[in-house]
C-alpha cells in the first residue's frame, strides 16, 4: 500500500460511548477508526465531547478538574468557570458558544508507513469535524460541536525507533534528578551536553510541527493570546466552526505556517554556577539555625566561596531566587551578604527575588487571610529590592501578587466548585499591598495579569454574567 492517498480513499468509522438510558452526559469518550480503501486500518483518533449544557453552572472547571488532567487545564486556559464561556475572541468570532459541545482531541495516532504525509491524518480530521454527529445532524440528543483543541504530541509523529532512544534518555535524566533528590551533587553541565540538549529540542520542535500539520491544513491555528503564557499552553492548537469549514490547506501551505515563538530566556545556569545553585536549594531543605555564624551557614559560604572562585557566581546562579522560593531566611540573608547585587537580578522569566516572594506569599493565603508577617519581603525591601522591576509579562512584584491570588481562586474554584468571588476581602491583603505598590501604581501589566501585550482575551466583568459585550447569535 503506498503511503500517498487520495481523500476519496479515506473514511472513518466513529464509535462513542453513552449511558444505560441512551443519553449523553456531560463528557462523552469517542474513538476514531481511521481506515484507507475501507480495509486498511490507517490509525485512530481519540477524544472526549464536553457538554456544557449538562455542567451546571460555577461548576465548569470543577467538572473538568474531576475528569482529567489534561482537560483541567484547557479549562483554566480557555474557558471561564461559570458556565465554559471560551475566553479568546479568536474562538468566540469563529463561532464557539456555550449553548454547544466543544470537543478535545487527546490523540492521533497514524501507522508508520502513513507518517511521512500528513494526508492521512489531514484528511481523517476533515471527516470527523464534519461527520454528522458532531455537526448536530442526527436528531434529538446528538452533539452539536462549536470548538475543538489539540496540545501537540511530537512524540505521535515519531518512528518506533525515535521513541525508544528518547524515551531511553528521559530514563537516564529523571534517574539523575533522582540521585540529586537524594543528596548527590548534580555534575555541571558541558558545552557538549548543552548543545546535546539543544538538538534534541530541536527534534522535538520538527516532530511537534509535523504533528500539527494534519490540524493546520484544517484551519486550526495557534493563538498567541494562549501561547505566550508558556507550558503546555503553547503547544494548544484550536478552531471554531467556521475555521474549520473553510477548504483544506495544502501540506506546503500547513508547513509554512509561522508558530508563536516564547521570547527568549537566558540558559539555566551551567558549570560552577549550576553547582552554587545546587548546593543552596540542599541547604534550604534543612533550614539552619538563623545565624550567621552558624556552623550550617560557615559551612555554606565556605562551599559558594570555593565555588565561586573556580568560576561561579551567585548572581548568574539565581541563588537567592531559590533561597526565596523556599522560604529560608538565614539562607537570604547570608546571600545577600555575601553579594547584595543579587537582590534586584532576574531569572529566566524575568523575575526578581521580590516577585517571587510576592507570588509565594500570595500561595500561603488561607481562610484567615494572608499572614501581616513577610520576614522575607521585608529583608528584600529593606536591602534594596526594587518594587518598580517588571518581568517579562510587565507585571512588578505587586502584580505578581494580585495574579497568583487569582489563580489560587480559580484553582480552589476548580476544586471545590465554587464560585470566585470578586468582592471578598482578604485579611492583610491591604497591609501587603502597601508594601508592595509600585511608586507610579499599578502597571498595565499588573491590571491585566500579563496579557496586556497580546490581544485576544476576553475579559468577564464578573461571575454574575456581566460581560464586556452583547451577546451574539452564533448559530451556525
Amino acid at each position: 500500500m503506498s503511503a500517498t492517498v487520495a481523500e476519496s480513499d479515506v473514511t472513518i468509522k466513529l464509535k462513542h460511548g453513552i449511558d444505560e438510558d441512551g443519553e449523553y452526559n456531560a463528557f462523552t469518550y469517542i474513538t476514531v477508526d481511521i481506515l484507507v480503501c475501507g480495509s486498511t486500518k490507517a490509525g485512530t483518533i481519540d477524544g472526549t465531547i464536553v457538554n456544557r449544557q449538562k455542567i451546571p453552572d460555577n461548576g465548569f472547571l470543577s467538572a473538568m478538574d474531576g475528569h482529567s488532567g489534561d482537560l483541567q487545564y484547557i479549562g483554566v486556559s480557555l474557558f471561564e468557570s461559570k458556565r465554559g464561556r471560551t475566553i479568546l475572541n479568536s474562538l468566540r468570532d469563529g463561532g464557539d458558544d456555550d449553548e454547544f459541545d466543544f470537543m478535545y482531541i487527546s490523540s492521533i495516532c497514524i501507522e508508520e508507513q502513513y507518517k511521512k504525509s500528513s494526508d492521512v491524518g489531514a484528511f481523517a480530521l476533515r471527516k470527523l469535524l464534519h461527520h454528522p454527529y458532531v455537526k448536530g445532524e442526527c436528531g434529538f440528543g446528538c452533539w452539536r460541536v462549536s470548538s475543538c483543541v489539540y496540545i501537540l504530541d511530537p512524540y505521535e509523529a515519531m518512528s518506533k525507533e525515535e521513541k525508544i532512544r528518547i524515551k531511553n534518555e528521559e530514563q537516564a535524566e529523571s534517574l539523575r534528578d533522582s540521585r540529586v533528590s537524594m543528596g548527590g551533587s548534580r555534575q555541571p553541565e558541558t558545552e557538549e551536553s548543552i548543545r546535546a540538549k539543544e538538538q534534541n529540542e530541536q527534534r522535538l520542535e520538527n516532530y511537534a510541527r509535523v504533528d500539527a500539520n494534519q490540524f493546520l491544513r484544517n484551519g486550526f491555528f495557534q493563538d498567541p493570546a494562549v501561547a505566550r503564557n508558556g507550558g503546555n499552553a503553547v503547544r494548544f492548537l484550536v478552531a471554531s466552526y467556521s475555521h474549520w469549514t473553510k477548504p483544506l490547506t495544502s501540506q506546503a501551505d500547513a508547513a509554512a505556517v509561522k508558530f508563536y515563538v516564547v521570547p527568549p530566556a537566558q540558559r539555566p545556569p551551567t558549570g560552577q554556577d549550576a553547582l552554587i545553585l545546587d548546593v543552596t536549594i540542599r541547604m534550604c531543605g534543612g533550614e539552619p539555625s538563623n545565624s550567621n555564624t552558624s556552623p550550617d551557614v560557615r559551612a555554606y559560604r565556605m562551599e559558594v566561596s570555593r565555588l565561586e572562585a573556580e568560576g561561579g557566581s551567585l548572581l548568574q546562579s539565581n541563588a537567592l531566587h531559590a533561597a526565596v522560593a523556599n522560604n529560608s531566611v538565614t539562607i537570604v540573608k547570608c546571600i545577600i551578604d555575601m553579594d547584595p547585587s543579587t537582590v534586584n537580578s532576574k531569572d529566566r522569566a524575568g523575575c526578581t527575588p521580590l516577585m517571587i516572594a510576592a507570588a509565594r506569599a500570595a500561595g500561603m493565603s488561607s481562610k484567615s487571610g494572608i499572614p501581616r508577617e513577610q520576614p522575607i519581603i521585608d529583608l528584600l525591601l529593606t536591602t534594596g529590592a526594587d518594587k518598580d522591576t517588571v518581568d517579562h509579562r510587565g507585571m512588578t512584584a505587586y502584580g505578581n501578587l494580585k495574579q497568583q491570588l487569582k489563580e489560587y481562586a480559580q484553582m480552589m474554584s476548580a476544586m471545590m466548585g465554587m464560585a470566585t468571588g470578586s468582592g471578598a476581602v482578604v485579611p492583610g491583603l491591604s497591609y501587603l499591598e502597601a508594601k508592595l505598590m509600585p511608586s507610579g501604581g499599578p502597571t498595565v501589566g499588573d491590571v491585566s495579569g500579563g496579557t496586556s501585550g497580546e490581544a485576544g482575551i476576553i475579559d468577564y466583568k464578573d461571575e454574575d454574567g456581566e460581560d464586556h459585550y452583547e451577546d451574539d447569535d452564533d448559530d451556525y
